[in-house]
């Protein structure tokens, strides 16, 4: 694969590897991929491996009986008992195999579902801004389905009806449902619910202390259920961005475990094998939002799950070339003699990293492994394009 590449800048493209199954070894399938056209990696590449086939490799498949299972034992449920969930994210493949596990955890009891309103944790619309001016309702107060009536509001991408959709799980299951919209936890805990499981995925750390503020105490995040490491499938994000496997097994995918040591292991493999010098990292959801329907890609905990320590916590700055042209251009350099200074510049920029000098100004510094993972999932999507490598040239 030849690139004129000193005429170009980042270049990013996915890697067919054929299907990866669980009894495939991953470090194995890059090999073997690699070996086929050694030039698709090269020295200062970053090579991403999307999260599911690290999972998938790992092994780190659950059932649903035993999230129940997990569940009832870590809130001390019963099956007669009433368990609150807080602001679950509006997803299909996300959350409807969790919502029907905490629901089979109390097949003879209630599941309380509060959800976030105008909008979920990613943006997507729970009720429409016309219909609460229409109920005089704002952001502290609660609204029961009842109050909505035929008010539903259908998703705009998928045109389901959530609230309905998550009604039917948990009656499924042979639990009681009651869903009402709330921003203030104090609505649910004077429910007085036998446990309560904060749902959402970015904010659950404070929304897990709020309630605890309440004086209520038996309320756990998704992140507590299989996150022990002493068991032998886990991730350290728990049921955080788990999702679904095989509905026909009800087998739920968890997030990839000890994501760092795998990137290490990986990199170690092409520097042995092909003697070149990458980086490595895991990559889940791209951290972007659309600008139409304003959805927030990520549903998974992080972007990046592990990365090796050459890329790790390291910030991408740089000199902002338009400003430095046409302050340059304003002063009467040549073309020349801009294109010298700027050449300079980004040199000393790159060994000092200057955050504050008129060259960086308009840049935002990120974490590379953040801004890289985003983009390889861009590049890869979330159809089946079956690139779960994507190669990242340039970047660093």
């Amino acid at each position: 694969m030849t690139l004129p590449e000193k005429d170009l800048g980042v270049i990013a493209f996915g890697v067919k590897t054929g299907i990866i199954t669980a009894e495939d070894d991953l470090a194995g399938v890059i090999s073997r991929t690699i070996a086929k056209n050694p030039e698709i990696i090269n020295d200062g590449d970053i090579l991403c491996v999307t999260e599911s086939v690290v999972a998938i490799t790992q092994h780190n498949v659950v059932n649903l009986s035993d999230v129940s299972a997990g569940i009832g034992k870590r809130l001390n449920l019963e099956e007669s008992s009433t368990v609150g969930v807080v602001h679950p994210i509006l997803s299909r493949n996300r959350f409807s195999m969790m919502l029907k596990a905490i629901a089979k955890a109390v097949p003879k009891g209630k599941v309380i579902i509060q959800l976030r309103f105008p909008d979920d944790e990613q943006g997507n619309p729970v009720i429409s801004k016309e219909t609460l001016k229409k109920m005089g309702k704002c952001f502290d107060d609660l609204i029961t389905v009842d109050e909505i009536g035929d008010d539903r509001l259908l998703h705009p991408e998928t045109g389901m009806d959530y609230i309905g959709y998550y009604e039917e799980i948990v009656k499924e299951a042979g639990s009681d449902a009651e869903i009402f919209l709330s921003n203030n936890f104090s609505h649910i805990t004077a429910r007085e619910p036998d446990g309560i499981i904060v749902s959402n995925v970015h904010e659950r750390n404070e929304v897990l202390e709020e309630i605890r503020e309440t004086g209520y105490k038996n309320v756990i995040t998704l992140q507590d259920i299989y996150s022990d490491p002493r068991k032998g499938v886990y991730s350290e994000y728990g049921l955080l961005g788990s999702n679904l496997l095989d509905p026909v097994n009800e087998q739920l995918k968890l997030m990839p475990r000890e994501s760092d040591r795998v990137c290490e292991e990986i990199r170690e493999m092409i520097d042995k094998e092909f003697g070149r010098k990458a980086e490595v990292l895991i990559y889940g959801d791209g951290a972007y939002k659309d600008p139409e329907s304003g959805i927030f890609e990520l549903a998974d905990p992080v972007s990046c799950f592990g990365c090796t320590a050459g890329i790790k916590n390291r910030n991408r700055i740089g000199v902002k070339t338009k400003y430095l042209m046409q302050k340059l251009h304003n002063e009467g350099k040549s073309r020349e003699e801009i294109e010298k200074i700027i050449a300079e510049e980004s040199r000393k920029f790159a060994e000092k990293q200057d955050k504050q000098g008129f060259s960086a100004q308009g840049t935002t510094p990120r974490k590379i492994e953040n801004l890289v993972s985003s983009l390889a999932d861009l590049v890869s999507g979330s159809g089946d394009t079956n690139t779960p490598l994507v190669v990242v040239r340039g970047f660093i």
